[in-house]
């Protein structure tokens, strides 16, 4: 067990030391301080007309987020599709950069089980993605009560917080599985492609019908608060989630290692 600990922490070094995670972090807020622009120039008519164009996209954005439950729901929705991009970039940096380092060969040399290096890196990006989403959030509500919203109980707060980690934790899941891709393109690139893939397919299934049936498009769903998603749903997800880990593990234990 303090092999693994090591491994995370060597995995954590890693990470920290490139300042990716602070990068993808401080990329990722232009998600809840663009709604609150938007929303403050919706509620700030005379200035927002000043501004032109932008003016129809505020008086869109006062129609649905007035108040804190729709602003939430509507940060909900963003993460489910923007964050979705920002954890992909994390997925494919811990996987992929052994392969664009050059490091791969020195990592699997040393007197250690694959596994046990795969699953210190899919903690570690599973605990990015998360601090990701917390400092989301927590900008997110600061931009709420700085923007007097409307609305504010305890009860839409935590309604909120928890629609946000539900969303979270579902596309955490269905990211997991880019580590493959990560992994047989050797870098960053396949991975990146796919995710713009999946996006593009998850709409296509949700306006047939089928959303709840396509791991992607689920947590897309779920943020649009009042579409109640079945069991199969939450189970589609875990398992996408389960099956990109063990068909990782599998890759790095078979595949050709051979560069």
């Amino acid at each position: 067990m303090s092999e693994f600990f090591d491994l995370v922490w060597i995995e954590l070094r890693k990470a920290v030391r490139s300042r990716m995670p602070l990068w993808t972090t401080l990329g990722s807020l232009f998600m809840p301080l663009g709604v609150a622009g938007l929303i403050f120039l919706a509620k700030n008519p005379g200035f927002s007309r000043s501004l032109g164009l932008v003016n129809a996209k505020a008086d869109l954005v006062a129609y649905t987020a007035a108040d804190w439950a729709a602003y939430l729901v509507l940060l909900a929705e963003i993460v489910g599709a923007g964050g979705y991009f920002f954890f992909v970039m994390a997925v494919s940096w811990v996987f992929g950069r052994e392969f664009m380092d050059g490091t791969l060969k020195d990592m699997l040399a040393v007197p250690v089980r694959r596994s046990s290096i795969l699953l210190a890196k899919f903690l570690v990006v599973i605990a990015w993605c998360a601090l990701m989403a917390a400092v989301i959030f927590a900008v997110s509500l600061l931009m709420g009560v700085l923007l007097h919203l409307p609305g504010g109980s305890l009860q839409v707060l935590l309604h909120g917080g928890r629609m946000a980690a539900v969303t979270v934790c579902l596309v955490i899941s269905v990211v997991l599985p880019f580590a493959l891709a990560a992994s047989v393109g050797r870098g960053y690139l396949l991975p990146m492609a796919a995710a713009v893939l999946s996006l593009i397919m998850s709409n296509l299934v949700m306006v047939v019908g089928l959303g709840e049936y396509f791991p992607w498009a689920i947590p897309l769903l779920y943020a649009q608060d009042g579409i109640a998603l079945a069991p199969v749903s939450y189970g589609i997800v875990l398992a996408t989630g389960l099956l990109g880990i063990l068909s990782t593990i599998l890759w790095w234990n078979y595949a050709d290692q051979n560069r």
